[in-house]
């Protein structure tokens, strides 16, 4: 599956991942939970409310948070330091591609990736 996060336009993250189906990340036992990290450049306003200078760094973190019969769930933050600017889930369709608009500017999406 492919995935991407883009903001204002522009593809600030991209990745891919193999994908298989469970019930419920917390029946796996002895499966150690993967998170994606990236960073990107401040300068942006998170929720409305949470203003980032142009200085710091934001974490961006991505790791899967459940899954439904039909979907993978994605949870997906963004933080700085100590402080949580977004934190929400995006439905990954293994079929198609998903999109989901998680804050104004920021778009993920995720789409089937063609002989894998």
């Amino acid at each position: 599956m492919g995935l991407e996060v883009v903001l204002n336009g522009d593809v600030i993250y991209r990745a891919s991942f193999p994908i298989c189906p469970i019930s419920d990340v917390s029946q796996e036992t002895g499966a150690r939970q993967k998170t994606v990290v990236f960073h990107l450049k401040g300068g942006h306003e998170l929720q409305g409310e949470h203003h980032t200078a142009r200085s710091q760094t934001i974490e961006g973190n991505i790791w899967q948070a459940g899954a439904d019969p039909d979907a993978i769930l994605l949870g997906i933050s963004f933080s700085t330091g100590n402080q949580i600017l977004l934190n929400t889930i995006h439905y990954a369709k293994p079929t198609g591609e998903s999109r989901t608009v998680i804050d104004k500017g920021i778009v993920v999406r995720t789409f089937p990736l063609a002989g894998r």
